[in-house]
């Protein structure tokens, strides 16, 4: 799978077909990224207005006030800069990690085994592998991940440290809320501290930030195994009627 590299130059882009969490729909995450890493430096925060489509061509422009991802029915996706102010919990160890993981294998309710983020069903290299469970002494969801060397040259692309943001937050919405799984990503606001090395051990965690009604706010980070923090977002999700 080919992903695209970080250009602000607009123009026509292709999300890749098995760039998804639903079926037929493009991941969230990544699609924030496309807008998120290519905008003016920064805190970024991306807006999802419609569902994003893959395998189509898609228009990306930018202006002084942020991008813009549209399809020939109008923007799909809006992003502006923001500030990302969230308290990061002390990460999890990598071995505090690895039991999450384990606790992802054995105990959790979801199915979705083919999500680009957090599918176990997915080959190496094919998505990004984030087997989130609960983290033993509470209060997160955590894994241990070891990116694909394939996912990049040396290091992710900005796209993939933004999707690599999504399903931490998505699986604490739902394994520390017992929020229904069916959501919708309104929002999403990163800030990119360090670069993800790929092949290298890293730990992703997410935590619950606030739950009113059908209206969950979330955090979620990225992490060497020593603790040192490479991403942090804030997002927000919406339970489907």
């Amino acid at each position: 799978m080919e992903y695209i590299a970080g250009s602000r130059t607009p123009g026509s882009v292709v999300i890749p077909e098995g760039t998804y969490g639903w079926p037929g729909i493009a991941f969230g995450g990544y699609v924030a990224g496309l807008l998120g890493a290519r905008s003016a430096g920064g805190d970024q925060r991306v807006d999802f207005l419609r569902p994003t489509p893959l395998g189509v061509p898609l228009e990306l422009s930018f202006g002084e006030d942020g991008g813009r991802l549209a399809d020939g029915q109008g923007p799909l996706a809006v992003s502006r800069a923001a500030e990302v102010e969230v308290t990061v919990p002390e990460p999890p160890t990598w071995e505090e990690a690895l039991r999450a993981t384990g606790e992802h294998m054995t105990e959790s309710p979801l199915v979705t085994s083919d999500c680009f983020g957090c599918g176990y069903g997915r080959a190496e290299g094919e998505g990004l592998r984030q087997l989130l469970g609960l983290h033993p002494g509470g209060g997160l969801v955590a894994a241990a991940w070891r990116p694909a060397p394939s996912l990049g040259d040396g290091v992710l692309p900005d796209e993939l440290a933004w999707a690599a943001l999504d399903c931490p937050a998505g699986m604490a919405r739902v394994r520390l809320t017992g929020a229904p799984h069916a959501a919708l990503t309104a929002s999403l606001s990163a800030r990119l501290v360090r670069p993800i090395a790929v092949g290298e051990r890293h730990v992703v965690f997410g935590w619950l930030i606030s739950r009113i009604g059908r209206k969950t706010v979330l955090g979620s980070a990225v992490a060497t195994e020593h603790g040192e923090l490479c991403a942090l977002a804030e997002s927000l999700w919406i339970d489907a009627r």
